[in-house]
């Protein structure tokens, strides 16, 4: 016989023996009696902990922001349809010219806006761009451009005619 089995034979023997042990022993009614008084009263009692409670409150209001967040991060990456009602035409013979300004290079798939916009001649010449007004003519004090708007407000570019250059 190897080592293992003779300890697995003492161990169920053991066993055994103890099982022998404790079916000789009985417990008085009377003992058996306020043991399980006692253990109904116990169960009664019984309110849940404080820690408990508060960890129950954490979890709900940890769900409910997990929810909220999420709610509102779904409402901030809808992407909004383009409003087709107002359709701008343009002429026929007017040309235009983007011309790039600061702010950065868009990113990919960063929802834009293109605004029109009517500017006094001289901002052209603030943003650099050459104007008639700087070379001598005398053309309206106005020009219509078309600005490109990122997601964070900066423009992006600016469209202008040529024949307002």
């Amino acid at each position: 016989m190897k080592q293992s089995e003779r300890s697995q034979e003492r161990l169920a023997q053991s066993l055994q023996m103890l099982a022998e042990i404790e079916a000789g022993n009985e417990t008085s009614s009377r003992v058996e009696t306020v043991v399980m008084a006692r253990w109904d009263a116990m169960q009664k009692r019984r309110v849940p902990s404080r820690t408990k409670r508060v960890v129950r409150v954490a979890t709900a209001m940890a769900a409910g922001i997990t929810i909220f967040g999420a709610l509102a991060w779904h409402n901030l990456t809808v992407r909004l349809k383009p409003d087709t009602t107002a359709t701008v035409r343009l002429k026929p013979d007017t040309t235009y010219t983007t011309v790039a300004v600061v702010g950065g290079p868009l990113m990919a798939d960063e929802p834009i806006r293109v605004v029109r916009m009517r500017v006094a001649r001289s901002v052209l010449g603030e943003l650099g761009i050459p104007s008639p007004a700087q070379r001598g003519a005398a053309p309206a004090a106005t020009v219509d451009i078309d600005v490109l708007v990122g997601e964070d407000g900066v423009a992006r570019g600016v469209r202008v005619p040529i024949n307002e250059l």
